[in-house]
């Protein structure tokens, strides 16, 4: 199965920074591909967070992952400043797709690119439901 290539090209609306810890690091004492998940869910945390908002409730629902992709391009190494961005693409009724970018803080070399595809849930009926506004709101009003 070929891989999936994610384009690198997208407009910033959030970023923030974090150093590589002990946890982060796998038996080939490098960044593990677990982590650079959990950081791109970190960088959404956080933007969401800005914005008054949370995963569990954008506005009247939460939100749910239905598929992630990572492209995993360089190692990152214990005590390294990382800078994690994010952004918007194929943003519909339900759904919309989160874009990231880890990149070494000082040399701007790209560590690792991903995608997280997202909808918007109602976790009480168990089921998708539209985008509310104020989610909407911050898609259009959180750039840079």
């Amino acid at each position: 199965m070929p891989q999936t290539k994610i384009d690198p090209l997208f407009e910033a609306l959030f970023s923030c920074n974090i150093q590589v810890r002990v946890a982060d690091l796998n038996y080939g004492n490098h960044l593990s591909n677990d982590r650079v998940l959990s950081y791109f869910h970190e960088v959404r945390v956080l933007w969401l967070s800005q914005n008054n908002l949370s995963e569990l409730d954008v506005g009247g629902c939460g939100l749910i992952m239905t598929g992630a992709n990572v492209e995993y391009l360089q190692q990152a190494h214990l005590h390294q400043q990382l800078t994690l961005t994010l952004g918007l693409r194929e943003v519909g009724k339900v759904r919309f797709t989160v874009i990231y970018q880890l990149c070494d803080s000082q040399t701007n070399h790209v560590i690792a690119l991903g995608e997280t595809h997202m909808g918007c849930f109602d976790y009480q009926n168990q089921k998708p439901t539209r985008a509310p506004q104020s989610l909407l709101d911050i898609f259009t009003h959180s750039k840079m």
